[in-house]
């Protein structure tokens, strides 16, 4: 029965990873739909006269609706922090970018960047990072490509090195403690996602001091090119024609209160033990209040960010029902136990590097859901049989997994970043996989040496 039950198991995640593969419903759909069909199904089977709850350890052995309830409710109960999270993380950096916070800092830099190519490589990093500080990958290309391009076009720098420091930038900036992968992890392994982003800090400072370094690099490879040899831009825009429909939004005089907003909440989320949605949630109301006193401008910027928040808000939810029925309910066991037949001793306490070193390579062919919510899950109830911690798993498959998130065909946003350059993802994949991989692995033997990832 435990076999069987495995075996349900590993048939319900290949088909949310098929599913999600094939891009034909959303992964809220998918979650649910395919999680309920399992959940029913072994309540259907357990009327049947098969022991499920007795081989699950169900109280009083028997898996009813009303045991399921309690594996959902549970499920959901684990992500709810997470999804709080994300919202109001959403809705503050949403309210900072309507402002035009983000814009001064970037036309500011861009004008004192000149025609100096190692400028525009350095200047490249920082707007990526202060673009991905949302944690949005689409709303970061939206922002630093319409700034950049012109000036890589005046000074003839490609537009692959363009793409190519954005994403080893950008995926290292995604680690972030209010981004996608980092909130999934957190929701999967039940850890708390201040404690996850500490971890992994180390990691992330050298991702971006590599990102860094490879963008100088490229500065002298284009340099060899033949590139700054043309009319610097002053930071004009080759998107000037198109107008900006939020101008009425726009605080630019209120910078400096909202630079004194963005700190403060900086310095509560590393300083301070209230919760790290707390952060967020006074964050975005002080600055709602502080920039927009009309209610209707408010409720304006507040949907604005709803649009960005739901998908992901919708996911996480739907996420909690996934790792209720099978996480929750033991099943998650039942399957670490039967690939564990299949693993030679001596070889399972190297899972960590082995997901390392697949990690980007997986990300070209797993959509981030997939990835984490389909395989992590197993991977780290695997490891858990070696001794191997859960949340070292967790933070290999998201630091090296996310190094080339931006690269990936099944990654919207790295679809729009190749749409707004001019590059296609061929193009970008060829560019950009092997500095990525290796920066990847850089990160991932870094991670070990400094003792971050144990095994």
């Amino acid at each position: 029965m435990e076999t069987f039950l495995a075996l349900v198991g590993f048939v319900g995640l290949i088909a949310i990873v098929i599913l999600l593969l094939l891009d034909k419903t959303t992964p809220q759909v998918t979650f649910i739909l395919v999680s309920s069909f399992v959940g029913f199904g072994l309540v259907l089977l357990e009327n049947f006269g098969l022991p499920i709850g007795a081989t699950l350890g169900v109280k009083d052995g028997v898996f009813s609706i009303k045991a399921l309830a309690g594996f959902i409710k549970g499920g959901v109960s684990s992500v709810l922090e997470t999804t709080a999270l994300f919202i109001f993380s959403i809705l503050f950096f949403t309210i900072l970018s309507a402002t035009g916070f983000f814009d001064k800092i970037i036309n500011a830099l861009i004008k004192k960047s000149g025609n100096n190519v190692y400028a525009v490589m350095f200047l490249t990093v920082l707007v990526a990072v202060i673009a991905h500080l949302d944690g949005s990958g689409a709303s970061s290309f939206l922002i630093a490509i319409p700034a950049l391009l012109p000036v890589y076009e005046r000074l003839g720098i490609r537009k692959t090195t363009l793409m190519l420091i954005l994403a080893a930038s950008m995926g290292i900036m995604n680690l972030l403690p209010w981004g996608g992968p980092t909130l999934r992890v957190a929701s999967i392994t039940q850890a708390d996602v201040n404690t996850l982003w500490f971890s992994l800090m180390p990691m992330q400072i050298l991702g971006l001091l590599l990102a860094l370094c490879l963008a100088l690099y490229m500065g002298y490879v284009e340099k060899k090119l033949g590139a700054g040899s043309l009319v610097d831009l002053h930071g004009e825009s080759a998107f000037a024609h198109i107008q900006d429909q939020t101008n009425h939004l726009k605080r630019e005089s209120k910078f400096y209160i909202n630079l004194v907003l963005l700190l403060g909440v900086i310095s509560l989320l590393f300083f301070s033990k209230l919760p790290i949605y707390f952060s967020f949630m006074l964050g975005s109301s002080l600055a709602l209040v502080v920039n927009y006193k009309d209610l209707s401008i408010q409720n304006e910027v507040v949907k604005d960010a709803a649009i960005a928040s739901m998908m992901m808000a919708t996911t996480l939810l739907a996420a909690g029902i996934l790792i209720g029925i099978f996480d929750k309910t033991g099943i998650m066991k039942l399957m670490a136990s039967l690939i564990l037949n299949f693993i030679p001793d001596s070889l399972g306490v190297y899972l960590p590097i082995f997901i390392g070193l697949l990690a980007v390579p997986m990300a070209l062919i797993f959509c981030t859901d997939s990835y984490f919510y389909g395989i992590l899950p197993i991977v780290a109830s695997v490891g858990s049989a070696f001794g191997i911690d859960a949340l070292s798993l967790g933070i290999v498959m998201i630091v090296c997994r996310n190094c080339a998130a931006f690269i990936s065909p099944v990654v919207p946003a790295a679809l729009l970043g190749c749409g707004l350059s001019g590059v296609s993802i061929k193009e970008h994949i060829k560019t950009s996989f092997f500095w990525l991989w290796g920066i990847s692995i850089i990160c991932l033997f870094a991670g070990i040496f400094l003792g971050i990832i144990k095994f």
